[in-house]
């Protein structure tokens, strides 16, 4: 078998400004992803994340907070490294090399935008799980 690259460390971020909405219910996001992508793009991340599970129906035992290590079903965008675009390099003759993000599952373009427009150094645009590439625009 051939040997497998170790990526880096990994750290916890929270997925958009703030709680989402769900079923009555308050709850935040967040996102597992390499620290060093994290830092390229300038995200906060988040030391001790936890989510609250709720207790068994059978009514023993209560709820319990358990550690956010990624998401079920999680979706990849591509996001041109900062200081780098497409215009610029196709001036140059090189190809853009792009950052991979985690998002949760159930994000939509909407909530990407937020939650790329939350990052320290912010990427003009970024390519959807479906191959479309969105511009981050303030004017649109």
């Amino acid at each position: 078998m051939a040997a497998s690259k170790k990526l880096g460390p990994r750290v916890t971020v929270q997925f958009g400004t703030g709680p989402v909405q769900r079923q009555g219910a308050s709850k935040v996001q967040y996102v597992y992803m390499l620290k060093s992508v994290a830092e390229k793009l300038g995200f906060k991340s988040v030391p001790n994340a936890q989510v609250t599970r709720k207790a068994p129906k059978g009514g023993k035992g209560k709820e319990t907070k358990v550690a956010v290590r990624g998401s079920v079903g999680a979706k990849h965008i591509k996001v041109p490294m900062p200081g780098t675009n497409s215009s610029a390099a196709a001036k140059k003759g090189a190809s853009v090399k792009y950052l991979s993000i985690p998002v949760p599952a159930n994000a939509n373009i909407t909530t990407i935008k937020k939650f790329l427009s939350g990052a320290g150094k912010k990427p003009t645009s970024f390519v959807s799980p479906n191959g479309r590439t969105y511009t981050l625009d303030d004017s649109k």
